[in-house]
C-alpha cells in the first residue's frame, strides 16, 4: 500500500447525498404503505410486535407524527441483551427460543431491503470523488475509512477502477475463488476500513469466518436479504454490522482488526477530512481512536470537515463544530467549511 496522505472519514450524510434515508427515517420508510417490502412476512409481522411491545407504534400507522426510534438504538438494545443473556418479557435469548437473536437478525435484513432499494439508482457522489482523486493521482495515497454499512463506495472503487483492488482490512473465505475476490495487490490496493461492518461481509460465527458477496461485473452483488449457509460449514450466516454505541460489537476479531488498520493510516495521514459526519457522542470508539492518534503520534493532522446540505441552519452547524472544536486539542487545525460531500467530490478543499 502507497504512503497514506489523507483518510477520508465517510458519515451517514456521505449516503444520504446520494438517497440513502437517515437513521431517523429507515423504519418509517420500510413500513410506508405501498413501500414494497413484503417479501419477508414473517419478519414483518415480527417487527410490527416488537415495535408495538417495546415502543409502543403502531407501524401501520401513517400518520406523519410517528416516532420511531434510530436503527441503531434498536439494534444495540437487542445486542446488549443478547451479550447479557438477558430476556424481555415474552422474548427470550434462550438457545431454545431465541426470540431475540431472530429480531436482530430481522432488522440487519430489514436495513438490507431498504438499502437495497433507496440505493438502486444513486447519484454518483461517491463515483465522482473516486474518479476526482485517481485523476489527480491520489487514489493509492488516500484511505477510506466508512462508518457505513452501504455500499456506495466499494462500488465506486470498484467500478470505476477495477485495476485496483480494494484491501478491507482483514481476509475473506473467498479470497482467490475463480471469478470471485483476490488478495489485495500491495502496490494496487486502496484501503477502505468499514469500522461497523459493511452488508456485502456475511459472517459465521460457528467457524468464525468472514465472506464477502460474490463479485459481479465492476460491482458488489446484490445485499443479501435472507440468511445463507456457509460455503465452510454449513451453518447459516448474516451481514456483519454493529451499532457505533456498542462497545462490545468491536470484540469482534474481525471489526478489532479493521479498528487496528484504521490506526495505522490515521498514524501517517497528513489530512483527515470527514464528510456526512455529525462526531456524535455516543460514537465512543471513535473518539477514542482519534484521541489515541492525536496524542501519541506527531505531526498532529489537519482536520476538516464537510457536513453541509441544502435546508441545515445555521444552528446545527454551530453545535457541530463546536463538537469538532472541543474534542480536539489543537483548534486551528480544524477547520469546518460550509460544504457539501456533493461539493468535495468534484473539487478538493484549498
Amino acid at each position: 500500500m502507497a504512503d497514506i496522505q489523507d483518510v477520508i472519514f465517510l458519515g451517514a450524510g456521505a449516503s444520504a447525498s446520494e438517497g440513502a434515508p437517515v437513521q431517523k427515517d429507515l423504519f418509517r420508510e420500510f413500513f410506508r404503505p405501498g413501500g414494497g417490502y413484503g417479501r419477508r412476512t414473517a419478519g414483518i409481522a415480527r417487527l410490527a410486535k416488537f415495535f408495538q411491545d417495546f415502543f409502543g407504534l403502531d407501524v401501520r400507522s401513517d400518520s406523519p407524527g410517528v416516532l420511531f426510534p434510530s436503527f441503531e438504538e434498536t439494534l444495540g438494545v437487542l445486542e446488549i441483551a443478547i451479550d447479557r443473556g438477558e430476556s424481555f418479557r415474552g422474548y427470550s435469548v434462550a438457545s431454545q427460543a431465541p426470540d431475540v437473536q431472530t429480531l436482530k437478525e430481522d432488522l440487519i435484513f430489514l436495513i438490507a431491503l431498504v438499502l437495497n432499494r433507496t440505493l438502486m439508482a444513486p447519484k454518483g457522489h461517491h463515483r465522482d470523488l473516486v474518479r476526482r482523486l485517481a485523476d489527480e493521482g491520489r487514489l493509492l495515497s488516500t484511505a477510506f475509512i466508512s462508518l457505513n454499512y452501504d455500499t456506495l463506495i466499494d462500488n465506486a472503487l470498484i467500478g470505476l477502477h477495477p485495476d485496483f483492488d480494494v484491501d478491507y482490512g482483514v481476509e475473506f473465505t473467498n479470497y482467490s475463488r475463480e471469478r470471485d475476490w483476490k488478495v489485495p495487490r500491495q502496490n494496487l490496493a486502496v484501503a477502505l476500513y468499514k469500522l461497523h461492518g459493511s452488508l456485502n461481509w456475511l459472517y459465521c460465527p460457528t467457524c468464525i469466518s468472514l465472506t464477502l458477496t460474490p463479485r459481479e461485473h465492476h460491482k458488489v452483488a446484490a445485499l443479501i436479504d435472507h440468511p445463507v449457509p456457509c460455503a465452510q460449514c454449513g451453518m447459516p450466516i448474516v451481514p456483519i454490522i454493529t451499532p457505533p454505541s456498542y462497545l462490545k460489537g468491536m470484540k469482534n476479531y474481525f471489526l478489532q482488526q479493521i479498528m487496528h488498520r484504521s490506526a495505522d493510516v490515521l498514524k501517517s495521514a497528513r489530512r483527515i477530512v470527514f464528510c456526512g459526519y455529525s462526531f456524535p457522542a455516543a460514537d465512543l470508539l471513535i473518539r477514542y481512536l482519534l484521541k489515541r492518534i492525536e496524542l501519541n503520534y506527531d505531526p498532529r493532522p489537519e482536520i476538516v470537515v464537510i457536513n453541509s446540505y441544502e435546508g441545515k441552519d445555521g444552528e446545527s452547524k454551530r453545535r457541530e463544530e463546536k463538537r469538532y472544536r472541543r474534542f480536539f486539542r489543537n483548534k486551528d487545525q480544524v477547520r469546518y467549511l460550509d460544504m457539501s460531500f456533493s461539493d468535495f467530490c468534484n473539487c478538493d478543499v484549498d
